[in-house]
This record gives C-alpha cells, structure tokens and sequence, in this order.
C-alpha cells in the first residue's frame, strides 16, 4: 500500500491531494491495483486518472512477471462543474472508437544488479511505452475549476 498524504505541506497547498493512496493485490498469478481518491473532476481529470492508474498497473504487473488484472477506483466525491456540462455533452455524443493496445517493453521493477545501485527501482523510460492504433479524437478545452 502507498499512501500520498502528507499532513505535513497541507499548509502550502490549495486544496488537499485529491489522490491519497493506492494499493495492489496479489492473486494466483494476476496483480490487481486499486487507487482511492478523496475528490474526483469526472470531466477532466477521471479519464487521465484512469490511463495512468491503468499504465501503473501494467507496468507493476510486467516487472513483476505477473497478469495484469483489475483497476479499481474508489472515489469520494464525484463531480462535473457547471464550466464543463457543455464539454460533457460534446464528449457523450461521439461514438465509441476501438480502444489502442498498450505495448511495454519492461515494467517497473527493482534491480538485481548489484554492482551498479543496490534496490535500484527501474521505471521504463517513455519512449518504451507505445500505444498501438490510437485514433483519438480532438481534445475538447475545458477550463480548470476549483470548486465552481
């Protein structure tokens, strides 16, 4: 379990972290990764959210030689800000495109080389991560709310 609070500097932030923790399970060979996060912006930051949660987990469960298996999110509160009704109805009507396939060439793992950094944690650099036939759609602007 990782857990991202940090009491410490909420003096110096805006607003609390919105994600807080993250924890992974370890079952018969499959890894399963569970984020949890205090406030959710659905329109703009769930879907970032939920391809980065997912690339995490991708990239433990590859350096672990294990199956990648579910992503799940527990959310507190949920929102869509007035600022972005319009940009979430644009959004709903496109029509559902095929998804891309994700292709690692290494995972997050810790390194058994000894000789150059003893418990060396290797994260894959980006150019070795691809999507393979992304065909998205033009981004759609929507303002950064606080609250609104």
């Amino acid at each position: 379990m990782v857990s991202a609070w940090a009491p410490q500097d909420m003096k110096d932030m805006a607003l609390p972290p919105c994600h807080y923790a993250f924890q992974i399970y370890i079952n018969n060979g499959k890894l399963d990764l569970m984020w949890m996060q205090r406030s959710v912006d659905t329109f703009l930051g769930l879907p970032y959210d939920i391809a980065m949660y997912g690339l995490l987990l991708e990239m433990l469960a590859k350096g672990a030689d294990l199956i990648p298996g579910e992503l799940i999110g527990q959310f507190g509160d949920c929102h869509l800000y007035n600022n972005h009704l319009e940009q979430a109805k644009l959004y709903l009507s496109r029509p559902n495109r095929a998804l891309p396939q994700l292709e690692l060439e290494s995972g997050i793992n810790i390194s058994s080389d000894k000789s150059v950094v003893p418990d060396y944690l290797n994260i894959p650099h980006k150019f070795e991560i691809k999507l393979i036939n992304y065909n998205p759609y033009a981004a759609i602007k929507a303002e950064l709310s606080v609250g609104k």
